[in-house]
């Protein structure tokens, strides 16, 4: 049996203290091919790119109605939410994005097991 190695969804949420916290999407990645095609274009390229990937989001317009997540419904959201969106969306195809935090779980990355090399001056002898 294989594994089905097909760009998968992923979340893409705001921290608490986020301009943006609250709003959420679903947007697949993309494969190795169509990400290097992306980042050798231009700026308007990722959106569009982004646009094709939408799964869903809980946008709303002004009157509280949803707003579709689509090409169409994107380019009724606020242009700086589309920044941010895109930009959690390409860190979490390279990497961790900033939005997603640290389980509560994950350890606070204390002291090493390891003894700290001791730093000393150099004998004259050994300086030169």
């Amino acid at each position: 049996m294989g594994f089905n190695a097909a760009p998968r969804t992923v979340r893409i949420d705001f921290a608490p203290d986020h301009q943006y916290h609250g709003a959420e999407a679903r947007i697949r990645h993309m494969s190795l091919g169509e990400w290097e095609a992306v980042i050798e274009s231009d700026e308007d390229s990722a959106v569009e790119e982004m646009a094709k990937r939408l799964v869903s989001w809980n946008f709303t317009d002004d009157d509280n109605q949803p707003i579709p997540a689509t090409r169409e419904g994107l380019r009724q959201v606020d242009t700086s939410l589309v920044t941010a969106l895109k930009a959690a969306w390409i860190q979490s195809l390279t990497g961790v994005h900033s939005a997603d935090p640290l389980p509560q779980s994950s350890p606070s990355g204390g002291p090493s097991l390891v003894e700290s090399v001791p730093m000393e001056a150099l004998s004259p002898s050994l300086a030169s």
